[in-house]
């Protein structure tokens, strides 16, 4: 079941990690995140790590996400000495990593959210910087058009680190319903948009 609601499933906290990589460095990508980066921080309390390739759209190829309770989470020492006493595959990766792009989201309720952790299939990101009244209209976007959105889970973010200063996310389990362009909660005038496409390739809860 898909509802409105104030209350998030995974958290109110998000970190986004955007990158290109060589192709000689792809292939062990996504078992790097598995094996390693994914379990040291579900057992320091994340909630969900995924990690996505790009379909279409606009900027990195590679997008990794994690959802913790609140971005208290993302300050804190256990998080801090992960990132402190790196292995050298992990150095290895972050040195490899082209065009990295890294955001801390805050979550802005309501959301549209689905029964149960993790993410579905497909995700549409968009990545944008709203200033004066188009702020006013980004918000009354979500609120008068909950009606067409098709049910599909769609969150909204404020940056607390990071190139952008709002962060949209919208989910489906079939491509054919996320690429619908109604359900978007876009800013006619906003010129600085990055949207893009992306499908999750690997999970861990």
């Amino acid at each position: 079941m898909i509802k409105l609601t104030n209350k998030p499933a995974n958290g109110s906290g998000l970190l986004a990690i955007f990158c290109d990589l060589d192709p000689k460095d792809q292939k062990e990508f996504h078992p790097w995140l598995l094996n390693e980066m994914f379990p040291a921080r579900l057992k320091i309390g994340f909630n969900s790590c995924a990690s996505f390739e790009k379909i279409s759209g606009d900027g990195q190829k590679f997008l990794t996400l994690y959802e913790v309770d609140n971005i208290v989470s993302l300050y804190d020492r256990p998080y801090q000495k992960l990132r402190e006493n790196r292995s050298p595959l992990d150095t290895k990766f972050h040195e490899s990593f082209i065009n990295p792009s890294r955001y801390i989201l805050t979550l802005i309720a309501p959301l549209i959210e689905k029964d149960h952790s993790g993410f579905l299939d497909y995700v549409k990101i968009t990545r944008e910087t709203i200033t004066g009244a188009n702020v006013q209209q980004y918000h009354s976007n979500f609120i008068t058009k909950i009606n067409n959105l098709n049910l599909l889970p769609l969150r909204r973010y404020i940056t607390v680190e990071g190139e952008h200063d709002n962060f949209t996310i919208i989910e489906a389990e079939e491509i054919n319903k996320i690429i619908d362009l109604d359900i978007d909660n876009k800013i006619s005038s906003s010129n600085n948009q990055i949207d893009a496409l992306y499908k999750r390739k690997i999970q861990l809860l």
